[in-house]
């Protein structure tokens, strides 16, 4: 017979193959690597058998490793949907929920919205990493991830979290006064300008106007950052124009550090979406946040 240590330590040698490390497991499951080393080696020890390869770098299945995966995973996700499917029964969703969370949208969707969710909601654990490169949120140990709609990775659930947001070239006016306002995009390209590195590590070319007028423009400039919070005071410091979220600087612009450059080519784009794998069930706590966001999210909801 399974003893409640052999049930506990094969969940664990799951989540390890799956995740591909002890590591990246040891995060989604919050212990230590050196904790599931330890429950590993106890495992195989009882069953008489290697299990995994483990060098420095890697960690490999053994051929009966790679037989025991194959036979239990399907069983034991069976058995996470349906304690997940025993959610509906309780008067209150519970459980952890790990976001992999754009910075932008930490900020302007998610900050305004923890406390009341906290209240709303106790029972709910949530850890959110703010991370504005991509990563494989699934492999990484994160139940779900929040980036732009249109970078929302192929074969994943999206859920939109806020409508459509307007980008905007900004500046201080110190900066202006001295250098001139742009007038049409292509005066961008006599401006300094401060250069933006993408999640995926491109240098991001601003997209201005909409529908027809919409240009593309790659801006020179010889400060390229990949933290909105760094470019904005750096464009407030006179460093050249900067493109971002209007809403991202609706305070600076109220209080004059910066303004809106060339209005009229205002670019629409893709509010926040959250995202997740569809092979299994949705958990009640993970649920029950996207559903709060998109009811009280302060950026406004937007179509489905």
């Amino acid at each position: 017979m399974l003893s409640r240590t052999d049930l506990a330590d094969l969940d664990t040698f799951l989540d390890i193959v799956r995740y591909g490390g002890f590591r990246r497991a040891a995060t989604a499951r919050g212990v230590s690597a050196s904790a599931l080393s330890h429950a590993i080696r106890g495992l195989e020890a009882r069953l008489g058998v290697r299990l995994l390869h483990r060098t420095s770098r890697s960690v490999k299945l053994t051929a009966a490793g790679e037989m025991l995966f194959q036979d239990l995973d399907p069983e034991f996700r069976r058995i996470e949907e349906a304690l997940d499917r025993l959610d509906h029964f309780r008067e209150r969703p519970a459980g952890r929920v790990r976001i992999n969370v754009l910075r932008d949208a930490a900020r302007l969707l998610l900050t305004p919205l923890l406390p009341s969710f906290a209240a709303a909601y106790p029972d709910i654990e949530i850890e959110i990493e703010v991370d504005d490169h991509f990563v494989d949120v699934i492999a990484s140990g994160f139940d779900a991830g929040i980036r732009y709609g249109g970078t929302v990775p192929e074969g994943m659930i999206a859920v939109r979290l806020s409508q459509d947001l307007n980008w905007v070239v900004v500046g201080s006016p110190a900066y202006l006064d001295v250098a001139g306002r742009p007038e049409t995009p292509e005066d961008l390209t006599r401006h300094r300008c401060i250069r933006i590195r993408t999640g995926d590590g491109r240098i991001y070319h601003w997209e201005l106007g909409t529908g027809d007028r919409a240009v593309t423009v790659d801006v020179p400039g010889t400060i390229t950052l990949d933290d909105s919070e760094l470019s904005i005071r750096a464009a407030e410091a006179r460093a050249g124009l900067y493109y971002c979220l209007e809403t991202r600087v609706t305070h600076e612009i109220a209080t004059g550090t910066l303004e809106v450059v060339l209005p009229e080519w205002r670019s629409p784009g893709p509010g926040f979406h959250a995202y997740y794998a569809g092979h299994r069930q949705i958990p009640s706590g993970l649920r029950s946040f996207l559903d709060f966001v998109r009811a009280h999210s302060p950026l406004g909801r937007g179509a489905p």
